[in-house]
């Protein structure tokens, strides 16, 4: 079934009784990403050992019950993250990240700071988070969005992406937004190790409410620059982040298909960037 294009698949596989159907989905995981969207369940084996709820609805759902979710992110997680690391998960999502984060952290002191600002996300967020009760006590889940300001936007979800979406001054729901820099000092948080920040084209608002954090901790970076994002807040969006950057003292990489960190600048990026304050390994 390899040639065969995905929506085939998901159609022939629906024509089959529920039970084989998913007999071979269990067996076969890379059909998984074209299982029919009716399917809602528990699943108990995301990177190993972890539980999550699948709602094949879901594009990213789907994507952890394949196995195949962010294996770059996960691989650079497995170097930077340690027991007693910190870490800030910007744009939650459902939680594949924040497990994956808090699932390295086992054994010692270190927190998951996770902000997801979309209610409907936050809730199946918080659920799996729940799923894992040893996990749980180091995630702190927060129901807001991040921007350079204080202040309040609006969640607009996809209508061919259920689960995706992104904030603005127009949509369907409210949504309260905070800085970096500002919870940091509420919360009085002493260091940050990690940050990955993927907020579809608001990466530059994210990274400016945090100048301070990034000034005094320089935690290593993850966040995403694809191409459709080049022109969000206006021309030259990757420009703006690399400017930032570069002045907070960071140099920007992202992998090569060995996953060894490469020198990158605004007019090369990949779809996810690295940026690190100290010289590459």
């Amino acid at each position: 079934m390899a040639q065969v294009s995905r929506e085939v698949k998901r159609i022939l596989l629906q024509m089959l009784p529920a039970s084989t159907r998913m007999r071979l989905l269990q067996r076969h995981p890379n059909l998984r990403k074209a299982a029919p969207h009716d399917l809602r369940f528990q699943f108990n084996e995301y990177l190993g050992d972890l539980k999550v709820n699948i709602d094949t609805r879901f594009k990213i759902e789907r994507i952890m019950w394949t196995g195949q979710f962010e294996p770059e992110l996960l691989h650079l997680l497995g170097q930077w993250v340690g027991p007693d690391s910190i870490c800030f998960d910007v744009g939650g999502n459902v939680g594949a990240v924040t497990l994956a984060i808090a699932r390295a952290q086992r054994g010692g002191t270190g927190q998951v700071h996770t902000f997801e600002p979309a209610p409907a996300n936050y809730a199946r967020l918080q659920a799996n988070v729940a799923l894992n009760p040893d996990l749980a006590p180091r995630v702190k889940l927060v129901n807001c969005g991040v921007g350079r300001a204080a202040g309040s936007l609006r969640w607009t979800e996809e209508s061919d992406n259920p689960g995706n979406g992104s904030l603005g001054t127009e949509g369907d729901i409210a949504v309260p937004v905070i800085t970096l820099d500002s919870y940091c000092a509420e919360r009085a948080i002493p260091f940050i190790d990690v940050m990955k920040v993927d907020v579809e084209g608001m990466e530059f608002d994210v990274l400016s409410g945090a100048t301070e954090s990034l000034r005094r901790w320089k935690p290593k970076l993850y966040f995403e620059t694809l191409s459709r994002f080049k022109t969000a807040g206006g021309k030259g969006n990757f420009e703006k982040i690399e400017s930032l950057l570069v002045g907070l003292g960071y140099s920007l990489y992202r992998l090569d298909r060995d996953r060894r960190l490469v020198p990158a600048d605004a007019r090369h990026l990949a779809d996810y960037t690295i940026a690190m304050a100290e010289p590459a390994r």
